[in-house]
């Protein structure tokens, strides 16, 4: 199964009592109120989350999804007016727009958006307004088993042309944007190339690398995980989830490829319903405040965009390289942005072919 994220809690290095809440002043009604959250399994501080409910009187309901295609079958299925709060990848964030499925936030309303690093921010649309808020950010590299990959990889071409030894023993994502950029920045283009030739040169690569892989999903986190068991040495990952990983074994470590990488961003948005519009808002807020945003960041092993958080947060979490790639990775690396309808349908396809 498609598990972007699964990160244990806890572990923060802000204690629970250091939490800054404003008193409850909604009616009674709230006090009852029930708040709709969207978003990857285990991808918000439990502390965090409790900390708000205690504090206004109200309960926050997760619902998970364990891919993109999920998430969007949720929404299609029970009407985006049943979240009040989804979490969404900077990728996909217009095109929810364009379908009514979130609420534009008007900027106004958020008391932490001073905090936030405008290079993490998206363009507000014609009315000003934002898609969405950033909750976190990083990049795609390679986790791999230092103990038992006799080189350590150095670059994207490491994973995508791997010698013998590692045959049967990589694993890959099933991502169509990640996986197929990631091999057009093996070769030199760019992540977001709609050049033809250069998709057909990405194309040749990852079936030159098809019969190394041991499978096409993105890997488990738990003790379970075949880079944990050794089943699998070399796997794509987020950065932050390499560090999950690592927990579970001393020998795992991370790459920022040399040819630079992928830059993520997950957002926060507005559900398109207006019962909980208040209540949401709040917890949006909430979530935002420098206090709860390093705890929660810390807990994660995410970066965070709040740089009033990073003034909080521990030396260890901010000296931290693989959540916080180097100025020189960064420059190598792109967002991954939307390409056209036609480039898009090619990219499907050659993905479909090479899981076939």
């Amino acid at each position: 199964m498609f598990k972007r994220r699964q990160i244990v809690m806890g572990g923060a290095a802000l204690l629970a009592s250091t939490l800054v809440v404003s008193p409850w002043a909604w009616g009674e009604s709230g006090k009852d109120g029930e708040l709709t959250l969207l978003i990857w399994p285990d991808y918000i501080d439990s502390g965090v989350v409790k900390a708000f409910e205690q504090s206004r009187g109200v309960t926050v309901k997760q619902i998970h999804f364990e891919s993109d295609q999920e998430r969007d079958q949720l929404l299609v299925r029970k009407g985006s007016d049943a979240f009040d709060l989804l979490l969404v990848n900077r990728l996909n964030l217009p095109f929810y727009a364009r379908q009514g499925w979130i609420t534009p936030l008007d900027k106004s309303l958020l008391k932490h958006l001073p905090h936030l690093d405008p290079r993490w921010l998206m363009e507000p649309d014609s009315t000003g307004k934002l898609s969405g808020l950033p909750y976190f950010w990083g990049n795609i590299g390679l986790a791999y088993r230092e103990d038992l990959v006799r080189t350590p990889p150095v670059g994207w071409l490491d994973f995508f042309r791997p010698p013998e030894w590692l045959r049967g023993r990589i694993q890959a994502m099933e991502s169509d944007r990640e996986l197929l950029g990631m091999a057009l920045k093996a070769l030199g283009h760019s992540v977001n190339s709609e050049d033809g030739a250069a998709l057909s040169a990405a194309e040749s690569l990852l079936m030159e690398q098809k019969p190394h892989v041991k499978s096409y999903r993105y890997i488990e986190l738990g003790p379970e995980s075949p880079l944990v068991t050794g089943e699998v040495w070399m796997a794509m990952v987020f950065n932050g989830d390499a560090l999950k990983l690592a927990e579970h074994h001393p020998g795992i470590r991370y790459l920022h490829p040399r040819e630079g990488s992928a830059l993520w961003v997950d957002d926060l948005a507005l559900g398109s319903g207006r019962a909980r519009r208040e209540l949401a808002l709040d917890f949006l807020n909430f979530l935002s405040d420098p206090v709860h945003a390093a705890r929660n960041a810390e807990a994660l092993h995410f970066a965070t965009p709040n740089r009033e958080a990073l003034r909080l947060a521990s030396r260890a979490y901010l000296n931290d390289p693989t959540i916080f790639p180097p100025e020189a990775v960064l420059r190598q690396s792109e967002t991954v942005r939307p390409v056209g309808a036609r480039t898009q349908r090619r990219i499907n396809d050659i993905v479909a072919r090479l899981l076939k």
